[in-house]
């Protein structure tokens, strides 16, 4: 299942992404931290909202985002099966 990672309504603006700590095809767990975004002078993390792996990234460093915005798409892993 597709999951995207969203930058959440920090209150301030405006929000610039500086880093992604992961690459697509990456998996990543529960959260991991994805992405740093910097505002008003601070740096702040968006996490991963589920496990599985990065597929695509949405935003790149120095964009200028928006509440709400996808910065990425994820993919969830599947349930084993025993």
């Amino acid at each position: 299942m597709r999951i995207p990672v969203v930058l959440p309504d920090l209150g301030v603006a405006p929000v610039r992404l500086t880093v992604w700590f992961a690459k697509p095809g990456d998996a990543v767990f529960e959260g991991d931290r994805l992405v740093e975004v910097a505002a008003a002078g601070a740096t702040f993390d968006v996490s991963a909202p589920a496990t599985g792996r990065l597929i695509e990234y949405a935003a790149w460093p120095r964009d200028v985002l928006a509440p709400g915005q996808v910065l990425g798409i994820m993919e969830s892993e599947p349930p084993e099966i025993d």
